[in-house]
């Protein structure tokens, strides 16, 4: 569990240091009014209203919209197909699922791998340390 935690740390770290955490957060009405203007180049639509749209010039905002304003039907979106913006509609990360789906394994594993190997580790430090007591007394 400390591997996992010690690798997603070290992810975080690096997607922030390639340049994941260079956006900045818009209100919604000023999105609009990107739009409006048609500064937006690229725009990525998340379940749940997380936007991000990359504008001309390339700076990164993302915005949080209500779910309905997000749907492939809505009128956000017709306003963007209508400029030629690139669109882009994803779901949410699934890590989550995959950790916990993991963890089932890892138990497994921790029980049956780990809990013997642990054990012959013991029995081989207890047995390493009655050689030397034996060979101890016999000199003595």
């Amino acid at each position: 569990m400390l591997a996992m935690l010690w690798f997603a740390g070290l992810g975080v770290l690096g997607w922030r240091a390639l340049g994941g955490g260079q956006s900045s957060a818009v209100s919604g009405a000023a999105f609009r009014e990107l739009v409006a203007d048609g500064r937006v180049e690229r725009v990525v639509l998340r379940d749940g209203g997380d936007v991000q749209a990359w504008l001309r010039g390339g700076r990164r905002v993302r915005v949080r919209l209500p779910d309905s304003t997000v749907t492939p039907d809505g009128a956000l979106v017709a306003q963007l197909s209508g400029q030629n913006v690139d669109l882009r509609f994803e779901g949410r990360g699934q890590w989550l699922s995959i950790l916990l789906n993991f963890l089932p394994v890892a138990l497994f594993l921790a029980v049956w791998v780990g809990v013997p190997l642990g054990l012959l580790a013991l029995g081989a430090a207890w047995r390493r340390r009655r050689r030397t007591e034996r060979v101890n007394v016999a000199e003595g």
